[in-house]
């Protein structure tokens, strides 16, 4: 298995579960759906690192479900988000390359949470919607965008994000300032505590 896992960029994603006390979330715990790009499967404290420290990390995967046997037919970047997003092979997907369009006749995962009662949003890097262009950003009339595959809320942008990114909200552009990576967290959480007050699980 160690062998096949350095094969494939999906290095790292797990389902985390955290279950809210309030009796009305008993059944729907909240999900959070962590994908790090270009991450070496060992690069972690939960598989044995011996140098880095990720507690936080190792807090999610002790507590939350691991997914350690996920393996993409095309372990690139676009195919395995459009793995994860479908639980589909590229052949199902379209995706066969990295920027490939995906199959919007699949059933999204994100539809699935959505007809479940969930609040859906994704946030960060999307590439599923055939554009390679750092500058796409994503607008409400591209027909890939996350909101029409599943997502009630999405701040993304096609590739990457480096330092003061300009990203998608909801199909409009808006700068940031600071590190993508940290732009990114902070909505993130930001997201989960509103709609957690809302007692609606995310």
């Amino acid at each position: 298995m160690r062998t096949s896992m350095r094969g494939t960029r999906l290095f790292f994603c797990f389902l985390a579960g955290v279950m809210l006390s309030t009796p009305l979330m008993a059944d729907k715990p909240n999900v959070i759906l962590v994908m790090s790009d270009d991450q070496g499967w060992t690069q972690t404290g939960y598989y044995g690192h011996p140098l880095l420290r990720t507690p936080n990390l190792d807090d999610m995967a002790a507590k939350g479900l691991r997914m350690d046997r996920f393996y993409a037919t095309a372990p690139m970047c676009s195919p395995t988000r459009a793995a994860v997003l479908t639980g589909r092979s590229n052949d199902r997907t379209g995706v066969f390359k990295v920027g490939d369009p995906i199959n919007t006749r699949e059933k999204m995962l994100s539809t699935a949470f959505r007809e479940a009662g969930y609040a859906t949003a994704h946030f960060g890097k999307w590439h599923l919607n055939g554009s390679g262009n750092p500058d796409h950003q994503i607008p409400r009339s591209d027909p890939r965008n996350p909101g029409e595959l599943g997502f009630d809320y999405w701040l993304s942008i096609s590739t990457q994000f480096n330092l003061n990114p300009v990203l998608s909200r909801n199909g409009v552009r808006e700068q940031f300032e600071g590190d993508g990576s940290e732009v990114i967290v902070d909505e993130a959480l930001e997201f989960i505590a509103r709609e957690t007050k809302k007692v609606r699980p995310v």
